[in-house]
């Protein structure tokens, strides 16, 4: 029983470290309000997103396989006196725009989020509310400030669990098959972030709550990240070329982190490009497109450098996005 025990404390030591949600992504940027609610409502249209993670392809069937789905939609829209506008005076509505009153020109923006992640023996379903507040500081600067509500389900089915053969299962696994190792909670985050069209900054406090809502004696929760900050910048090298350097950055409760090192190369923001360095040791390559100002998806490759590369055969990742009432065609803000 000593082997099995060992692999059902790794299941829990697994459900310890993902009971505290963050998107197993390697295009973080499309999900970025699971990493800082301050980011929901950036941009100027209902953003609908959906991802697919088919993660360690080479282990088959048993492979983790992870799916997203956000939605975020400004509840209060800025100030914009240069639609459905005439122009009567000498007065220029951006001027008018400039002189208004910040409230005005104030976003308030609602994200909601699902996600369902499958992880051999293990499997977790979840969903969040967010809510986020905009607030010009200075000409086409935001401060935004947003909170996120999560609650998630883990669940572990300890019947599929191989013992090897003439196993003699003791009371404590047959108590397990019985009642199942199952887990729900509540997380409760915040954060804040600095944005303008060229850049953003964010941070954000994860375990603001991390509360049990309902556990099995086998099942057990604590928060696993601190928080996480978030920073871009857009250098546009001609008209039509744009390149857009970004980090992801994951705190963890013993002060150490994780760091996603982002590069891409945008083409009339149509075409883009992009190249990811992730410091567990694997490299990730992305390709995306905008068939219009409604619909872009892309595709992702992560291949291992380190101890899983000879088991892994890589990871794929797939994210369709559509932009709904984008009357002003634009392209998406984050990077």
């Amino acid at each position: 029983m000593g082997r099995f025990l060992s692999i059902v404390l790794l299941c829990l030591t697994i459900s310890t470290a993902v009971a505290q949600y963050v998107p197993n992504s390697s295009q973080g940027f499309q999900f970025m309000s699971m990493f800082n609610p301050a980011f929901a409502g950036v941009e100027g249209y209902q953003d609908l997103k959906l991802g697919y993670r088919y993660q360690w392809a080479g282990f088959g069937k048993n492979a983790p396989k992870f799916i997203n789905l956000a939605y975020t939609i400004r509840l209060k829209e800025p100030l914009d006196l240069n639609m459905n506008s005439t122009r009567t005076g000498t007065v220029d509505p951006e001027k008018k725009n400039e002189d208004a009153p910040g409230i005005k020109k104030s976003i308030q923006a609602l994200g909601i989020n699902v996600f369902n992640e499958n992880i051999g023996v293990m499997k977790r379903l979840g969903g969040g509310v967010t809510y986020a507040f905009h607030y010009p500081v200075a000409k086409k600067v935001m401060l935004s400030a947003g909170l996120s509500v999560l609650i998630d389900n883990t669940k572990i089915d300890v019947s599929k669990l191989y013992l090897g053969i003439n196993a003699q299962p003791d009371q404590f696994y047959q108590d397990l098959v019985a009642n199942g190792a199952n887990h729900t909670n509540l997380n409760v985050r915040a954060g804040i972030m600095l944005y303008s069209p060229r850049y953003y900054f964010g941070v954000s406090y994860l375990p603001l709550v991390n509360s049990v809502l309902k556990t099995s004696e086998a099942a057990f929760s604590d928060s696993f990240y601190k928080g996480s900050l978030q920073a871009g910048v857009s250098l546009p090298v001609s008209p039509a070329v744009d390149i857009k350097p970004s980090v992801l950055l994951l705190m963890q409760q013993d002060n150490k982190f994780l760091i996603d090192y982002n590069v891409k190369i945008y083409l009339e923001q149509k075409l883009w490009f992009g190249v990811t360095y992730r410091d567990v040791k694997s490299i990730v390559g992305t390709v995306g497109f905008n068939l219009n100002e409604k619909i872009g998806a892309s595709y992702s490759y992560e291949v291992s450098s380190g101890g899983m590369q000879q088991f892994s055969s890589g990871s794929h990742e797939l994210v369709l996005a559509l932009r709904l009432n984008n009357t002003k065609r634009l392209s998406q803000q984050i990077w």
